[in-house]
């Protein structure tokens, strides 16, 4: 997913989904499960993470993270495209321009960045499966991401795959013997998946509060 290149000079910035999966699948997963259409209504709304300042939206078919706050900038480790003049902070590789100002001794700047975490297509299914809803994202020739997502409550955690506790887990399950480097390939069915998920799998979670 696309990085706002003068965000990640700022605050090094990392989206839900955008680092190299621990696990792909073969196939989207669960294996055998009809594909949504759309998320359902009682999932769709806006919700505060309990990590950061940011907030996650999740529309008919679209979910996107919303980074919106204040930073202090350090000068002293801006990148050599980033040039400062003035109240004016330069990124000399796309032109974009951000406006500082100082509080007492430091530069801020205000940071709003909307990252598309995932949008339904054919690369991009979601699958409902004992309460649980699944993000499949294909991942080039390697196979398909998958994240799930769980609401109880007003809370909603969103789960990614663990390169330790989880692949371990996979191998045990599926009886897989693993590539030497990662991203780690699994063929799972749906028993075996279901297994996966009733162990706890997905142990790398974060907590979002929805709100009103």
């Amino acid at each position: 997913m696309r990085q706002l290149k003068l965000i990640s000079v700022l605050i090094g910035l990392t989206s839900l989904l955008a680092c190299e999966p621990a696990v792909t699948f073969t196939t989207p997963q669960p294996d055998g499960v009809k594909n949504l259409s759309e998320f359902p209504g009682r999932l769709q709304g806006h919700y505060a993470s309990t990590k950061d300042s940011s907030t996650l939206s999740i529309s008919a078919q679209l979910i996107q993270r919303v980074y919106d706050f204040d930073h202090k900038i350090d000068t002293a480790k801006l990148g050599s495209n980033a040039r400062l003049s003035g109240d004016t902070l330069f990124d000399l590789a796309t032109g974009h321009r951000t406006l500082l100002w100082r509080a007492g001794d430091s530069l801020m700047a205000h940071v709003h960045y909307i990252d598309t975490l995932f949008q339904m297509t054919p690369d991009n299914v979601v699958r409902k499966f004992k309460g649980y809803y699944f993000l499949n994202q294909r991942y080039g020739d390697l196979g398909w991401e998958v994240t799930k997502i769980q609401l109880s409550k007003g809370e909603l955690v969103v789960s990614n795959l663990s390169a330790e506790q989880d692949v371990a887990q996979l191998k045990e399950i599926t009886e897989t013997s693993l590539d030497t480097v990662p991203p780690y390939k699994f063929v799972a069915t749906k028993r075996q998946f279901g297994k996966f998920v009733r162990n706890k799998g997905f142990s790398d979670g974060e907590v979002f509060i929805r709100q009103k």
